[in-house]
């Protein structure tokens, strides 16, 4: 299976840049980023190519250079039901920086999309958070027609300022789209049509839909030309 597209603009090696993939939004712990769990829990079909022992040293060349940072944080026991004290990775904002030119990061079509039921409430609340507006309302325009979340109340637009999407970047300035949905269905098993969702889709939340929408802008330059 091949891996999303770079420009192979840095010095990132390709296994350090598919960490930063996993870590570009979220932190995360050895066992994630371990290689037989990372296409798990990446939701993709490919892995990078460190075994343990590797992976250690790469995080730790990471960190000595200033591109991840580890704290201390609470981590899932292997095998247990429970929590321990372990290590947890974030990117820093120089390894943002070397990530985004990497991946060509089209920020103006970000857009990070929370879900929470309502307590004691057959409702729940889905808010999708870019910088337009525009993209927002599309986004969850996409998700109500795939089937992915049914809505039950108005869509409600606010400005937020300084806002930190991500571990390592803060935005100046977003629009907070949100609507009330059904939380019958609140993570439950249910089609969702992905064609319908992917069909005029103009944004991205991880790193599939931004080389997907990448291919798509290059094949729209192409033909114009």
């Amino acid at each position: 299976m091949k891996t999303p597209k770079r420009t192979c603009s840095t010095g990132l090696t390709g296994d350090e840049l598919l960490l930063f993939d996993f870590l570009f939004d979220k932190s995360l712990s050895f066992q994630h980023l371990r290689m037989e769990n990372y296409s798990l829990h990446m939701n993709c079909q490919y892995s990078h190519g460190l075994s343990d022992d590797e992976l250690k040293i790469t995080l730790n060349s990471l960190i000595d250079r200033g591109l991840l940072r580890s704290r201390i944080g609470k981590v899932l026991r292997k095998g247990a039901r429970a929590y321990e004290d372990g290590n947890l990775y974030t990117i820093t904002e120089a390894g943002g920086r070397l990530w985004e030119l990497e991946r060509l990061a089209d920020w103006d079509r970000f857009v990070v999309s929370t879900e929470r039921a309502l307590s004691a409430s057959l409702r729940g609340v889905i808010r999708i958070v870019c910088r337009s507006e525009l993209v927002g309302r599309l986004c969850l325009g996409a998700m109500f027609a795939s089937g992915s979340v049914s809505p039950i109340g108005p869509i409600r637009a606010r400005t937020v300022w300084d806002a930190k999407l991500l571990p390592w970047k803060v935005f100046e300035r977003v629009v907070s789209v949100r609507c009330q949905i059904d939380a019958r269905t609140h993570g439950q098993p249910m089609t969702v049509h992905w064609d319908v969702y992917h069909a005029s889709r103009c944004w991205w939340r991880d790193v599939s839909e931004l080389d997907s929408l990448m291919s798509m802008k290059a094949n729209m330059v192409f033909i114009e030309h």
